[in-house]
């Protein structure tokens, strides 16, 4: 028997999550557009994208579904977008293809004199043999990784609050909304992506104790915590250091010059390093889990869903390690994969606030047992604000889509569509 996820387990395995080094990255290019203000963005991203998984919040507190998303679809929507969930989950394995190659490039930066690619790839290979020994292995490792990680980013802030630059908080600054609301906004938009990943403890639903208490609680505390460390990391990037070196640059040009080279060290291990291996490591199940709740019913070929005796998913643990390792082999960049599934992920939100909008009268008698029940009129006001946000950022993300990418999403989708018809005629799902 498996054993059961604890709330503070579901707490660190989706803080970990969450906060990936990409929040050390794109700090500086959020400084760009909207200046000092950018730990204000912080704050608005992540209220923004908290009301973007209620609905998520609201299922779990009311039914226990396997594979997150795949679940609420397939039970809220119809049961024939199951193939299309299950297909495009799958292809969503080359994301972690990002956390790898982003790890590159710090060994790259902290150890120059090594092989960085087989370094790599090793530390891919690690944490996929971790995985192998159960989601209670992976808990652990972010329930050691994860407060390391936390006490790194809230140090390095509270020093370089120490050392605020005189009229740092003036509103009426030049350097305070430097591009206007309009600057402010496209900073909100391009933070909120480091807010992403919440919504994936619905994953674990069959996995925890108490699921319609543990995930929802997980969830709520998970994003508290990640809103301070975000505005303390915000308020911290250009705290110290002239807005001129610090726009479009990363954290560590203020932590190389307020940071000692030994506590500088220690801030790029704990800080950007661990942040990385805390998203590979929870990442791994987080891929599997909603793909093989179709592989369970018959989407796609059963032998994917094999288990050893600690229950990990081995034969997709070894296909998310290929996936994974694949980028850095070949020397993509992180741009060629974020873009390859945008279509299918709009696809998906799109299908998740239809579910939110028929969740309440399929499951009503669950959603009445709630803690987190509301009327009908309250319910329906937060999903259509939901809805507003949701297809705002959709839209923006769109179209970033370069023509070629737009070309290749349309190809998957219709892929994945074309999949999912035939599967559902053919084979008793």
């Amino acid at each position: 028997m498996e054993k059961k996820l604890t709330l503070m387990q579901l707490i660190w395995i989706g803080t970990g999550h969450v906060i990936g080094a990409g929040v050390v990255s794109i700090t500086g290019n959020a400084l760009t557009m909207t200046g000092y203000s950018v730990w204000l963005a912080f704050a608005v991203a992540c209220i923004l994208s908290f009301i973007r998984i209620l609905p998520v919040v609201f299922f779990t507190s009311s039914v226990v579904a396997d594979g997150g998303r795949y679940g609420m679809i397939t039970g809220c929507v119809s049961k024939k977008c199951g193939g299309l969930v299950t297909l495009s989950s799958m292809l969503n394995w080359s994301a972690r293809g990002t956390a790898v190659l982003a790890l590159r490039g710090y060994i790259a930066d902290y150890l120059p004199d090594t092989d960085g690619k087989t370094l790599t790839l090793a530390v891919w290979a690690f944490f996929c043999l971790a995985n192998l020994y159960g989601v209670d292995m992976m808990s652990k490792i972010q329930g050691a990784a994860t407060p390391l990680l936390l006490i790194a980013l809230t140090v390095f802030s509270l020093v370089c609050m120490f050392n605020t630059q005189p009229g740092y908080l003036d509103f009426s600054s030049e350097y305070m909304f430097t591009n206007g609301a309009g600057g402010f906004f496209a900073a909100v938009v391009l933070l909120s992506y480091s807010c992403d990943g919440i919504a994936s403890l619905a994953n674990y639903s069959t996995k925890a104790e108490n699921p319609r208490k543990t995930i929802p609680a997980a969830m709520v505390a998970v994003s508290v915590i990640t809103t301070v460390i975000y505005i303390m990391v915000g308020y911290a990037c250009g705290a110290v250091l002239p807005l001129e070196e610090t726009a479009g640059a990363t954290l560590t040009v203020t932590a190389r010059y307020i940071l000692s080279p030994l506590f500088y060290n220690l801030f790029i291990f704990f800080g950007p390093i661990f942040a990385l291996i805390t998203t590979m490591n929870a990442g791994i199940p987080d891929s599997a889990l909603p793909v093989m709740a179709g592989v369970k019913e018959g989407w796609l070929p059963s032998f994917m869903a094999k288990q050893n005796r600690h229950g990990a998913y081995y034969v997709a643990i070894a296909i998310i390690f290929v996936i994974g390792a694949l980028p850095t082999i070949m020397d993509f960049s992180v741009s060629q994969i974020a873009g390859i599934t945008m279509v299918l992920n709009a696809l998906a939100s799109i299908l998740m606030l239809v579910s939110s909008i028929n969740f309440p009268f399929i499951f009503s008698k669950e959603w009445k047992e709630s803690d987190y029940y509301l009327p009908l009129p309250a319910y329906m006001t937060i999903i259509f604000i939901c809805a507003v946000i949701e297809l705002f950022v959709v839209i923006k993300a769109l179209a970033e889509l370069t023509p070629s990418m737009v070309i290749l999403n349309i190809i998957l989708l219709a892929v994945c569509g074309i999949y999912g018809t035939i599967v559902s005629k053919i084979t008793k799902v």
